[in-house]
């Protein structure tokens, strides 16, 4: 009994330390948004002498984020949905143990493997002679690059799943549509909601991709936005700090209220 509590207190103190760890970096974050530029060089870890929403301001009119908000998402709420419908259906097929779908399942591995970096040139030239460098194209390949990794990880949700119960819807007269979208999703739930939620937040957080095809700064990111606020020699740290705030809010917002079907889709708990 005594070596249980020793053990349970050993662990409660390394996931303190490790959370601790975690909300130290934000916890500043949060605290300099509010400092003049003279505080955050001064003192990082002091609290403000006065809290003043003035970078925040400042990082909205200048960076003009509220038009990034309203891109960062577009593409990341139609990337996601996208992503799970199209991988879904494909997941579902591939469930079920049709023609080849071993070697496609293999063929997917390999397409999670290749670097960004070799395909993003060719794509851009490709993407720009049929006029699609722009939000709409940045959707495409968002989607094109997300969805072997949410084909497997959805495939991982569909095939555990009994047969037992599309048997029984078949003998009840639904067809395969209805038993996917009526059977399959429901109760593969926080799978789909975790493979959403994963590729809201990539696309949310993009970078690379939207930098090399959003020319046009109508159609920038809040990402992008927030990288132009930074100058060759100086930046305006108040304003970058307050305005990564206004950026992860939404995204941390949508987090804790779909949490717990996130913790059950990483742990395989989308079945009952």
């Amino acid at each position: 009994m005594k070596k249980k509590k020793i053990e349970a207190l050993i662990s409660w103190i390394i996931i303190l330390i490790f959370a601790f760890y975690s909300i130290t970096p934000l916890f500043l974050l949060f605290l300099n948004a509010f400092k003049t530029r003279g505080e955050i060089f001064s003192n990082p870890f002091k609290l403000p002498e006065k809290f003043t929403f003035t970078n925040f301001v400042k990082a909205w009119q200048n960076a003009d984020l509220g038009a990034g908000l309203f891109n960062s998402f577009i593409l990341a709420s139609l990337s996601a949905i996208l992503v799970v419908v199209i991988g879904g259906t494909a997941a579902y097929v591939l469930s079920k143990k049709a023609k080849f779908s071993s070697n496609i399942m293999l063929f997917l591995l390999f397409c999670t493997t290749i670097p960004l970096f070799i395909i993003l040139m060719p794509l851009f030239s490709w993407f720009k002679q049929i006029n699609l460098d722009n939000i709409f194209g940045v959707i495409i390949i968002t989607v094109g690059l997300s969805l072997p990794f949410s084909i497997m990880l959805l495939r991982s949700f569909l095939i555990a799943i009994p047969p037992e119960l599309e048997e029984a819807a078949l003998i009840d007269g639904a067809n395969q549509w209805q038993i996917f979208w009526k059977i399959i999703v429901p109760v593969s739930r926080s799978g789909f909601i975790t493979v959403g939620l994963i590729n809201f937040l990539g696309g949310w957080n993009a970078f690379t991709i939207p930098l090399t095809f959003l020319g046009n700064p109508n159609q920038q990111t809040i990402i992008i936005k927030l990288y132009t606020l930074s100058g060759q020699y100086t930046a305006p740290w108040g304003q970058i700090f307050a305005g990564i705030v206004i950026t992860i809010l939404p995204v941390l917002i949508l987090f804790l209220s779909l949490q717990k079907y996130f913790v059950k889709g990483l742990i395989g708990g989308s079945f009952k």
